[in-house]
């Protein structure tokens, strides 16, 4: 787990450098989101998306196109609101005004 762990942290130089990049596996795809993003049903890696802060906050957390929306939404360290929610459209878009969010595309099996 420390490992893992320390992972996620390490996808912040990418993230800050404009690389895109992104930790896979046979259940999930995990990678960090600082700004908008769109994700397409049929190009998702499973069937459930997680959004957990990895920051102390991300603020104006708006989801649209998901099973649980959000509009300009404070999720904090701590809280699980953001955990296996699901594309109800062919798209759903993530927006953040400030902080940065852990995505975590994963399915239950294969």
């Amino acid at each position: 787990m420390d490992h893992a762990l320390a992972n996620i942290h390490i996808l912040t130089y990418a993230l800050e450098s404009g690389i895109p990049c992104r930790i896979l596996d046979s259940y999930n795809k995990i990678y960090l989101v600082n700004n908008k993003l769109t994700l397409y049903k049929d190009k998702v890696y499973g069937k459930y998306v997680s959004l957990i802060p990895l920051t102390t906050t991300v603020e104006g957390l708006t989801l649209t196109g998901f099973k649980y929306p959000l509009s300009d939404y404070c999720l904090s360290i701590g809280k699980s609101l953001g955990i296996s929610n699901e594309l109800m459209q062919n798209s759903a878009t993530i927006e953040l005004r400030n902080g940065i969010l852990i995505v975590i595309e994963s399915k239950d099996s294969l």
